[in-house]
């Protein structure tokens, strides 16, 4: 089940990317940030790194849907219908101020960098998913993940000092 928590983490950032019109994220919280961890972000820094993520996601509403219509498979639902009934419905705006969250920043040591790349190797392993090749729920979080989950699995969903 840890798994589906790091997809889920990838997803949140993926719902809200692409509707960013470049203002305010790009290079200004971007490469110069990427050795600092974490934990010592200031409040504005981590919501450009949030929003510089979001805006990077580059996940289609079929991405989402058929996700979600996994997500229902692995839980005794109907992918099809599930995802059938996502592409039907109308889109969603995107929540004020991004929906960025920078819940388990606190005291996280991971640097940007690191945090970057899981969340990066969650939204791809995400958008890997199909009905046709339905969630693993019994694996962990991509291989991408790893200094994350030792540094900082409140990020992840996951209990602290990792497991």
């Amino acid at each position: 089940m840890k798994l589906v928590g790091v997809l889920m983490a990838g997803l949140a950032i993926a719902a809200c990317g692409g509707d960013d019109d470049g203002g305010g994220s790009g290079d200004q919280g971007g490469g110069d940030l990427d050795s600092k961890q974490l934990g010592s972000l200031t409040a504005a820094e981590s919501q450009a790194v949030c929003q510089d993520l979001a805006a990077s996601a580059t996940v289609t509403k079929e991405d989402v849907c058929e996700f979600t219509g996994a997500m229902a498979g692995a839980f005794g639902g109907d992918c099809e219908t599930t995802k059938t009934e996502c592409m039907n419905a109308p889109e969603q705006p995107a929540p004020e101020g991004g929906g960025c969250s920078t819940t388990g920043f606190t005291d996280c040591t991971a640097t940007v960098a690191e945090y970057k790349a899981c969340m990066a190797a969650n939204i791809e392993a995400m958008k890997a998913v199909t009905c046709e090749t339905p969630l693993d729920t019994s694996g962990g979080p991509p291989a991408a993940c790893a200094a994350l989950t030792e540094k900082c699995p409140a990020i992840l969903g996951g209990p602290p000092g990792g497991s």
